[in-house]
């Protein structure tokens, strides 16, 4: 009897540590199916995310977190799931809240790319706020808010003021009136001149139509005017070039006279001898007078030419 009690109490005892561990690890999603594929998501905050947080895919829970890691300034986050083969190559995580009371879950989106999924590279995954976020950002926000009321309560204490200042509210009625007195006078303006507006847009109309007749009849008169005033201008064109090859020859030959003038004055070249000086002067005319001599003899005597021909 004690014998069999003692195996009784062992069963049970182990029955109980079975299903104690089978409720953790229910509790923590923890499988040990060996079909399930690890996958890895990185992000920049873990966003309350945990061992055992549900992954799920179009609302869909496909798996669970197995560990959350800091790595190289942001968070590695593993999961399993129990298939991959609906994701691409665009993939992407969220972390976001789970029930309204607390917990955290990813959601995945599958992506629609061309590219398969590769199963060994990392997730992008984004945090969404949560209620603690939104609070934190309440808070942040309510210094600013009360200097808005503060503000808005001195614009309205300034525009009490001003609806107090008879004077100005005086000043607005008065624009007002004005106002209303202009557009009334506008409107009978426009009313008593209704008839001639529109015979004046009638005649433009009509203007406009001439006008246009006329460019059409006198097209080919303006083409061909525009022609002969191309083949002018093309002539007068040469012509200017002609006379800018004439200035080009004149200012040539007036900076060749200035050369001269400035040999003329500095005392040098020839026709500075020529003119200034009184000895060429003088031999000039020595050797003039003794070609008149020779001419004069020539032709009083004759020429006696002794020609030699044949001889060696």
């Amino acid at each position: 009897m004690t014998r069999s009690t003692e195996i009784r109490v062992g069963i049970v005892s182990i029955l109980s540590i079975a299903l104690l561990i089978g409720g953790i690890m229910l509790g923590k999603g923890i499988s040990l199916n060996p079909s399930n594929k690890q996958i890895k998501i990185r992000s920049v905050s873990s966003g309350g995310a945990e061992p055992g947080s549900p992954v799920v895919i179009n609302g869909v829970k496909r798996g669970q977190v197995t560990s959350v890691a800091n790595e190289n300034g942001t968070v590695l986050i593993s999961a399993e799931l129990d298939d991959v083969s609906d994701l691409h190559g665009d993939a992407s995580a969220r972390i976001t809240i789970l029930e309204i009371t607390g917990g955290k879950k990813i959601e995945l989106t599958p992506g629609s790319s061309a590219d398969a999924f590769n199963i060994s590279k990392e997730i992008p995954a984004t945090v969404s706020a949560d209620i603690g976020g939104l609070v934190a950002t309440l808070g942040d926000v309510s210094g600013n808010a009360v200097s808005i009321v503060k503000r808005l309560d001195s614009l309205t204490g300034t525009l009490t003021d001003m609806t107090r200042d008879g004077q100005l509210v005086s000043d607005v009625k008065t624009i007002s009136s004005e106002g209303a007195l202009f557009v009334k006078d506008l409107r009978s303006w426009f009313a008593a001149n209704k008839d001639p507006l529109g015979q004046s847009i009638r005649d433009l109309r009509s203007i406009a139509s001439q006008l246009r007749t006329s460019i059409d009849k006198n097209e080919p008169k303006v083409s061909r005017l525009v022609d002969r005033l191309d083949a002018t201008l093309t002539s007068i064109d040469g012509t200017i070039g002609r006379a800018d090859k004439a200035l080009v020859n004149a200012d040539s030959l007036i900076r060749r006279i200035d050369s001269v003038l400035i040999e003329v004055k500095s005392n040098k070249g020839l026709l500075n001898t020529v003119i200034y000086d009184e000895k060429f002067a003088d031999r000039f005319d020595s050797t003039l007078y003794w070609i008149r001599a020779i001419l004069q003899d020539a032709r009083n005597k004759g020429i006696n030419v002794n020609v030699g021909l044949g001889h060696e």
